[in-house]
């Protein structure tokens, strides 16, 4: 298994200190709704289906397709995946209900909505827009499936991916900038806390446990 610095060094991870920076950047030296109305400018055919399709990465049933797929790979996987799926939910509900219970940029905007572009067949929320679920399920998933396999590749395009969700939820006219960029810490945090919680700090509990390193079709 890969040290933890290893994982930490990784293109993927390299990937998001870039998006995080100038994510983080734009939100504290540019009023909120700035990279919103930019990117809502940039419209085109093309980006309006491509980001329709690519935010869907970020519901829950990828979570759930990606949770069957990696038990017939390794039952460990498929707990760690579980567990960060729960938690991370669990913790975005709680901080767009309770703690911050943010206007969405539908709600913010709602008396000049039709200057900007909008998607047909897409339904605007209007509540708890901070923090971004789809985009904390996205890094979620993405970091856990980044932590599990070596192939660097791979895990540029999971990251990859994960951003373009985060980018399709403004595009979408769903959230602002630093909803994304919370949603993303979240699932960062969520998922790297779980494995290294269970492959490092107390292993015994999961990963030093054979049975659990088979799959329901391949084993180890």
């Amino acid at each position: 298994m890969e040290s933890l610095k290893e994982k930490l060094q990784s293109p993927a991870f390299l990937m998001y200190v870039l998006y995080f920076l100038t994510a983080l950047i734009l939100v504290l030296f540019l009023d909120k709704g700035t990279f919103l109305f930019w990117l809502n400018k940039r419209h085109n055919p093309f980006g309006d289906v491509f980001f329709s399709y690519v935010t869907l990465l970020g519901e829950w049933h990828i979570f759930v397709i990606s949770g069957i797929i990696l038990l017939l790979y390794r039952l460990y996987y498929a707990i760690l995946l579980t567990l960060t799926g729960v938690i991370h939910f669990f913790i975005v509900q709680f901080l767009k209900i309770i703690v911050f219970e943010a206007s969405r940029p539908a709600l913010k905007f709602q008396e000049s909505l039709t200057s900007f572009n909008l998607i047909e067949g897409i339904d605007l929320h209007t509540y708890y827009s901070m923090p971004s679920g789809h985009s904390a399920s996205a890094f979620a998933l993405a970091t856990i499936l980044i932590l599990l396999t070596k192939n660097k590749l791979l895990q540029v395009i999971y990251m990859l991916l994960a951003i373009l969700v985060a980018i399709s939820r403004v595009y979408l006219f769903q959230h602002f900038m630093v909803d994304t960029l919370v949603g993303s810490i979240i699932g960062i945090f969520v998922s790297g806390t779980i494995w290294w919680y269970f492959s490092f700090k107390n292993p015994s509990i999961l990963y030093n446990l054979n049975p659990l390193h088979k799959g329901l079709i391949f084993n180890r």
